[in-house]
């Protein structure tokens, strides 16, 4: 299970799915930045190398609504993507549909963006070699934690699990998966952080259906099994989810 979709080069491979004109959606929407845009590209057949050029789309109709009154038309920039004429904030506790058409088929999806998520307070969990925090929680959200080294790209790529808040509970536990041993080493004494992550609980159905999942390089390579998109029409697969992003936090 990887953390955060990537967009740049998507390759589905799914034997209950049409190899041809199966449209795959992905879009992150992080609060408190500028929208990075839709990525539209199609279902390549297995065994064929990858190639953005093979594998856009350069002519769906779609637009964005904004708390059910603000509509946003999308242009294709390059490579798949659809943007706006300028530049759109994401407003963390708005909510965005997304509307598309290609070739005939009707696209749809939404997504309530998170806030930032606030931590209380971090520590090592008991056995010493995950770390945890305190996250305050709001209503349609779920969080995620992953451990980082300094602040380098060295970090965990998966979340063990995602913590679900009981309703009512102002705060919520996670935890990271476990450090690998050589970074216990005293040469990494404060140089051990975490980073907390906030997503709409859509996001939960595809965590626990990741399973099926497996990173391939920055693709999504699914072995079968269903997969909880949260992108909906015919023949369309994919995620448009709001992710907020927590500052990285030293646990030394």
């Amino acid at each position: 299970m990887f953390l955060l979709l990537s967009c740049e080069k998507t390759g589905i491979v799914d034997s209950s799915l049409p190899l041809q004109n199966t449209a795959v959606v992905c879009a992150e929407l992080n609060p408190g930045s500028t929208f990075a845009g839709v990525t539209f590209t199609k279902l390549l057949p297995v065994g064929i190398t990858y190639d953005i050029k093979k594998a856009e789309l350069k002519d769906v109709v779609s637009y964005i609504r904004i708390d059910n009154a603000k509509i946003i038309p999308l242009h294709y920039v390059r490579n798949g993507v659809y943007m706006p004429l300028y530049g759109l904030g994401i407003q963390a506790g708005s909510v965005y549909e997304l509307f598309a058409d290609w070739e005939g088929n009707t696209i749809y999806s939404s997504t309530k963006v998170p806030y930032t998520p606030v931590v209380n307070s971090v520590s090592y969990n008991s056995n010493g070699n995950s770390l945890s925090a305190n996250v305050n929680t709001r209503a349609d959200e779920v969080y995620g934690a992953i451990w980082v080294i300094g602040f380098t790209s060295v970090q965990a790529n998966t979340f063990p699990y995602l913590s679900v808040p009981d309703a009512g509970s102002g705060n919520v536990a996670v935890t990271t998966t476990e450090i690998p041993a050589k970074y216990f080493d005293n040469t990494y004494n404060g140089l051990r952080n975490i980073q907390v992550f906030s997503y709409d609980n859509q996001y939960t159905a595809y965590f626990n259906s990741a399973k099926v999942n497996v990173p391939l390089g920055n693709a999504f390579f699914q072995n079968g099994g269903e997969t909880g998109w949260n992108v909906m029409g015919d023949n369309v697969i994919g995620m448009f989810i709001g992710v907020g992003k927590g500052k990285i936090i030293n646990v030394n």
